[in-house]
């Protein structure tokens, strides 16, 4: 399957620490027709470029220094403005990890080395096919995903219904019926959605992902471990799900688990700085070494500026060390790249009360419930603050 003409201005960045493979995927993509094509190192030097200069295409390795092809994948994820670019990741891996870790991440696919240059051909040509001329049920997720958006949940629902009709074993879309749901405040049907799509996926991690956050909200931190669990069996490289199973099981007191955990994802992580340090970090957070941890995440916040994970747990440290301005800046910088993320107001929230603004505090918990109604964490402490405030103390 060639590439369409039209397609062929895209411009083109090749990721790859190794020069000759550089130069082997750049030759590729010309001989292909493509005419501007540039190329990065790593993926901290190749997000230095897709930000000063736009890219429509990044075929990136996977393993990298600095920053691997799946850091710099979820850091450009996470700005709305990189949101067209087509991913295609390039591993020497091809194991049922890889297979998992590239349907979770969401790139458009992965190719394993070696291949030939109609390998990448096909692959390019079907995911600009799929991103420009959607077919019918990609059209109606895209349609779902803009309702959603606008929290029109009756056109929403209107566009899965199409969708379920047209592919109903489909794992996503039954996904998608339990974020409607969810949103809708049926935590319980969003719930029953979720358990179906894995029925049909087993591999579907974002599944696993909901419910664990679902349970971890509820307060049922037993049954949120066991989800977090099972998708880390599934993809065990996933750094944010490591972290949201490690801080769950040092809460039900089980810190050696989560210290083990911890321990054998950095030995696996060692060759990525940035990721090995942020973990590395943790550990020391969850055993009270401030210090240590703040060493660190400063570190991996060096490495990786850009991402969220990492300035959240570099604040909680600054906290820990009694420095709450620093923490309140960090929390700042990171709702300007995710200025969804529920649990960073939260945060912010509790440091302002560590200052005593109750004000900010306040007002940053209030925008945090307002994301995520459902946790039992931010609703308690939000209740509590508010009748401080009411009876003056």
């Amino acid at each position: 399957m060639g590439v369409p003409l039209q397609y062929l201005k895209k411009k083109c960045l090749v990721v790859d620490d190794e020069g000759s493979m550089r130069k082997t995927i750049s030759n590729m993509l010309s001989k292909i027709g493509f005419q501007s094509i540039v190329t990065a190192e790593n993926g901290r030097r190749a997000l230095d470029v897709i930000k000063s200069s736009p890219m429509d295409i990044v075929v990136c390795d996977v393993n990298m220094p600095e920053m691997t092809g799946v850091e710099l994948f979820k850091t450009v994820r996470e700005d709305r403005n990189f949101d067209h670019i087509i991913f295609i990741f390039v591993t020497a891996e091809a194991t049922r990890q890889t297979v998992a870790r590239a349907a979770e991440d969401g790139g458009e696919g992965y190719i394993i080395k070696p291949f030939v240059m109609g390998t990448l051909e096909d692959k390019l040509a079907k995911a600009l096919e799929k991103m420009h001329k959607p077919g019918s049920v990609e059209t109606l997720m895209r349609d779902f995903a803009a309702a959603m958006a606008k929290k029109d949940f009756q056109r929403a629902e209107e566009s899965l219904g199409k969708a379920a009709a047209l592919v109903p074993d489909a794992a996503k879309v039954v996904h998608n019926f339990g974020v409607l749901y969810l949103a809708k405040g049926d935590v319980q049907r969003a719930i029953g959605f979720f358990k179906e799509s894995i029925e049909k996926n087993p591999m579907f991690l974002k599944s696993f992902n909901a419910l664990g956050e679902i349970y971890e909200n509820m307060g049922d931190f037993a049954t949120a471990i066991k989800y977090y669990e099972m998708a880390h069996e599934i993809s065990p490289a996933n750094t944010d799900r490591l972290l949201a199973l490690s801080k769950l099981l040092n809460k039900t007191g089980e810190t050696e688990r989560a210290e083990t955990i911890l321990k054998d994802a950095v030995s696996d992580m060692r060759q990525d700085i940035a990721e090995s340090a942020h973990l590395m970090g943790e550990m020391y957070l969850a055993k009270n070494e401030g210090e240590k941890a703040l060493e660190m995440l400063k570190k991996a916040y060096q490495q990786n500026p850009s991402d969220t994970t990492i300035m959240g747990s570099l604040a909680e440290a600054y906290r820990k060390m009694g420095q709450p301005e620093q923490a309140i800046e960090l929390y700042k910088s990171c709702l300007k790249i995710s200025p969804d993320d529920a649990q960073c107001y939260y945060s912010m929230g509790k440091t302002y009360l560590e200052k005593a603004d109750k004000k900010s505090a306040i007002e940053a918990l209030k925008k945090a419930w307002a994301l995520n109604p459902h946790s039992k964490e931010i609703t308690s402490d939000l209740k509590a603050l508010a009748e401080k405030d009411r009876n003056g103390l």
